[in-house]
């Protein structure tokens, strides 16, 4: 009698772990149906989106370690005008592809 109970708690065991693997893998096999849609993304157009960001980013670092005194003036003001140069480039480019 005693094997029946530990195969009836294996199973049971077995049951609730499917169970598990389901209400967590549903979700997701949801979002690879949706996937295809990210196919259509302009690869260019992120590629943009992130050395703008990048600049902007590096841009507002440089000011907070101006502020901080962790860079001199000279060296704040050289970061500052190639990345806003990044910036506006980026952004040129991406109203040229609107």
């Amino acid at each position: 009698m005693m094997p029946e109970a530990r195969t009836l708690a294996y199973l049971a065991g077995l049951v609730i772990v499917a169970a598990v693997a389901w209400a967590i893998a549903t979700p997701l096999l949801r979002l690879a149906v949706a996937a295809p849609d990210l196919g259509r993304v302009d690869p260019e157009r992120y590629r943009l989106e992130k050395e703008r960001d990048l600049a902007y980013a590096v841009i507002k670092e440089a000011e907070f370690d101006f502020q901080m005194g962790k860079l001199s003036a000279d060296d704040y003001a050289a970061l500052r005008h190639t990345y806003e140069g990044r910036a506006i480039a980026a952004l040129a480019a991406l109203d040229r592809r609107r």
